[in-house]
């Protein structure tokens, strides 16, 4: 590494949205800034969110000084539980309501992490870099922006942010704070890219509460909102309408019920005890009296909209009359589990609201002229646009261009790649092999590629199985196979197909056994029973089904 040069490793956040990890390196020093999960397209294969590949981090744990995040949403600490079962033992430090939500996301996981809450003006060092906090808007409570010094030089990140001039929370963020002081540069800004595509100017989240009163004021039934549930400033609003038009509030979903508590915990919400009731006694208080707060305004999986929608929620069930709002952005990716879930809404008589047919979200992300206001603002040498899919870092680096940043002077990076950034330059000097942790279920299982390609095959051909008992020195059978078929054929067909299997089966077995009389090893009858009705179902079915024959010998 060069004198006064400093590697920036993203392993997770450019070219998509979530999963957002950074890697900073100087000699022995290793500071991880962020360390999110992205939730999964697969979820119908078993696979519940994707976290970063830590393996860089892991060979290099003991260089590991600390970990610095911008703010407690899910793709910018979710990874934690994974990072540390990795073997990294480093203090976190989190802004306050992020803190929070770290110890309970950890204490589920059994790990007690030295965790340290830093606000906005404190100063932090880790091994050869400085991280000085300072406030931003987003659309979740005590989000950072981080100036870090470097051997290098000084790097402004903005974390995410938005310019809100009416927050619910704090102040309106200052631009000039991450100004560089009189007499000093800034070498190199990092800047979310969400919005990069939008014109203008995000909408304040104090634009929200009068749109969302006039829809609940108007209901003649049963409100539903969902949202993040770590957007505790939209659920304050929420709880402020209910007062106001004389309703009661329901939690439905474990991450909203907790975060409420935590949220009431960290003072951003108040007297909120009074308004709650169970989800049970929605029908004695009133459906027109009620708003129900819930998960699930992604389509996740088991959340609880989509058991809402589905008709599995234990105790709420839609009916004509209710009104559904969709409070938050459909994240990409997320698109046709959001749709279907929208068209069940519909179907069980709801009038579903959600963007862009209604105003029924405020993004907490900057659109373009405030993103050129920060690029105006940090007056950098060098620029590398973050969090985004590849055609939002495009149109960010282009916005940079617009404000006097010279191609040159930009990088367009992906994960994995070894940034190096010096003085005077800023290069892709390596990248690394990275690829990304398919995580099975909240407990945390890997799954490898060659296990997804295995439950893919199962789903797009089916399996046969194939359980046959045979004397272990004559070959002969001891009795007719039993064969199970799932995800192939069903009914008559299904079973008459099964039937021949099993004739081919016993042919099989009694060829082997003559062969095996004759002289010939039988090592392979497995292997002949696999090929023979493999390819037996596929002549009938036109699929090439996993076969996994069982041969027991008593």
């Amino acid at each position: 590494m060069k004198k006064n040069s400093i590697r920036i490793i993203p392993l997770g956040g450019l070219g998509e949205i979530g999963m957002n990890c950074t890697i900073f390196e100087c000699g022995n020093d290793i500071v991880i800034l962020d360390c999110g999960l992205m939730f999964s397209d697969l979820e119908h294969f078993g696979i519940e969110f994707v976290i970063p590949d830590f393996t860089y981090l892991r060979e290099r744990a003991a260089n590991v000084r600390a970990i610095f995040i911008t703010h407690g949403h899910e793709d910018h600490i979710g990874g934690l539980p994974f990072l540390f079962r990795d073997g990294i033992n480093a203090p976190v430090h989190a802004p306050r309501f992020a803190s929070l939500l770290i110890r309970n996301k950890l204490a589920e996981a059994g790990i007690e992490p030295d965790l340290r809450t830093i606000k906005p003006g404190d100063r932090v060092e880790a091994g050869a870099f400085a991280f000085t906090a300072v406030h931003v808007n987003h659309s979740i409570a005590d989000a950072l922006a981080y100036l870090i010094e470097t051997p290098a030089g000084r790097i402004v990140h903005t974390g995410d942010f938005k310019m809100d001039s009416n927050p619910v929370f704090g102040r309106p963020m200052a631009p000039a704070a991450l100004a560089a002081p009189d007499g000093k540069r800034n070498l190199l800004l990092m800047s979310d890219s969400t919005n990069a595509e939008a014109p203008g100017m995000s909408l304040s989240e104090n634009t929200l509460p009068s749109k969302l009163e006039a829809i609940f004021s108007e209901a003649r039934g049963l409100c539903v909102i969902s949202m993040f549930s770590s957007n505790v400033a939209r659920i304050r609003q929420i709880f402020e309408i209910a007062k106001k038009l004389g309703k009661k509030i329901v939690l439905s979903g474990r991450s909203m019920e907790t975060n409420v508590r935590l949220g009431e915990e960290a003072g951003l919400l108040h007297d909120t005890a009074g308004m709650i009731i169970p989800a049970g006694d929605i029908n004695s208080a009133g459906r027109s009296n009620i708003i129900v707060i819930s998960t699930g305004s992604q389509g996740e999986y088991r959340s609880s909209l989509i058991r809402i929608a589905v008709g599995e929620h234990a105790n709420i069930a839609l009916q004509k009359g209710d009104v559904v709002v969709m409070s938050s952005r459909f994240i990409p990716g997320n698109e046709k589990d959001i749709g279907r879930m929208i068209n069940n809404l519909f179907r069980l008589g709801a009038d579903v609201r959600y963007e862009p047919v209604d105003d029924v979200h405020v993004s907490g992300h900057a659109y373009s002229e405030e993103l050129a206001s920060v690029i105006k603002a940090v007056k950098p040498d060098f620029f590398l646009p973050v969090h985004g899919e590849y055609r939002h870092l495009i149109h960010h680096a282009r916005i940079a261009e617009q404000e006097g940043i010279s191609t040159d002077r930009m990088l367009i990076a992906n994960n994995g790649d070894i940034l190096e950034l010096t003085p005077s330059a800023f290069t892709i000097i390596n990248q690394l092999e990275v690829e990304r942790m398919l995580v099975d279920g909240r407990d945390g299982i890997n799954i490898s590629s060659d296990i997804l390609r295995d439950r893919r095959k199962l789903a797009e051909t089916g399996i046969v199985i194939i359980i046959l008992v045979r004397n272990r020195i004559t070959g002969r059978m001891m009795s007719n196979p039993e064969i199970i078929v799932k995800g192939l054929a069903e009914g008559d067909f299904g079973t008459r197909l099964i039937e021949s299997a099993r004739k081919l089966v016993i042919k099989t077995v009694g060829e082997r056994a003559r062969a095996s009389r004759s002289g010939e090893p039988d090592a392979d009858l497995v292997e002949s029973i696999r090929v023979e009705v493999r390819r037996f179902f596929k002549t009938h079915t036109t699929k090439k089904p996993v076969v996994l024959p069982i041969v027991l010998e008593p």
